[in-house]
């Protein structure tokens, strides 16, 4: 099946003042979680990774199931061309860096974009298979979780072998389910801008429609299973509203 796509795009915001409560879990987090509970704007920026320092790790995000020190070593503020972004090198540890976001509400914000850029491709990455389970960027939407936590996830992948438009799961508890959006070498080394509408997505994966709330999104550049090189970039994620949304 072919990922479904947005009919409408982003578009930059102004921002409201944070409530205090946010402002503890990190600017850009507190930035984007206090307009998100605005249901009338259309788009949020969750991420520009503009506020941020040439060569630091970005406030807001945090180790997912891993060290935090180490994340903080693969993943770190790029600057090109007077533009910030998240640049991303596995060394073999394949840590995922996520951001809680439970003041999203993906029915009203349906749309999730995002531009990505692989730069190195892990050698025969196949995300079907556990000991080629690599890709050199991957975006993990969680919108919901079950009563133990295990989060019910979208990996939205640029896979280095599977065709666009693969959707697979593997088998066990909490694997995420998998949507190839990119593949191959074609725009190897190309900024990529990608356009999903998540609720569509998750209703077709679980279906359900996802709660009011969801649990954040995440990162993951990795290149352990293959013991290949992995590496990519990411930048401008924004979510937005869909025309016909209903908060239902």
């Amino acid at each position: 099946m072919t990922p479904t796509k947005s009919r409408s795009g982003p578009s930059n915001i102004s921002m409201r003042p944070v409530q205090q409560f946010l402002a503890a879990l990190g600017p850009a987090y507190a930035m984007a979680a206090s307009s998100l509970t605005q249901e009338s704007t259309d788009s949020v920026v969750i991420d520009d990774f503009e506020g941020f320092a040439d060569g630091a790790f970005p406030d807001g995000w945090k180790a997912w199931r891993g060290d935090d020190d180490i994340a903080r070593s693969l993943y770190l503020i790029g600057e090109e061309d007077g533009n910030r972004y998240l640049r991303a090198k596995d060394d073999g540890t394949s840590i995922i860096i996520r951001k809680k976001l439970d003041q999203w509400n993906p029915r009203k914000h349906q749309v999730l974009s995002w531009r990505w850029r692989a730069r190195v491709l892990p050698e025969g990455g196949d995300e079907r298979i556990g000991p080629k389970n690599d890709s050199a960027v991957a975006l993990y939407v969680v919108l919901d979780q079950n009563f133990f936590r295990i989060p019910k996830t979208l990996k939205y992948v640029w896979s280095t072998t599977l065709p666009i438009g693969t959707r697979h799961r593997r088998d066990g508890i909490g694997r995420p389910n998998v949507i190839v959006l990119e593949s191959g070498e074609e725009k190897l080394g190309q900024w990529v801008t990608e356009t999903v509408n998540v609720y569509d997505d998750f209703m077709l994966t679980f279906g359900k429609k996802p709660p009011k709330s969801a649990v954040g999104i995440g990162v993951l550049t990795d290149g352990n299973a293959t013991n290949t090189l992995s590496e990519g970039d990411y930048d401008d994620i924004v979510v937005s509203l869909e025309d016909d949304a209903t908060d239902q």
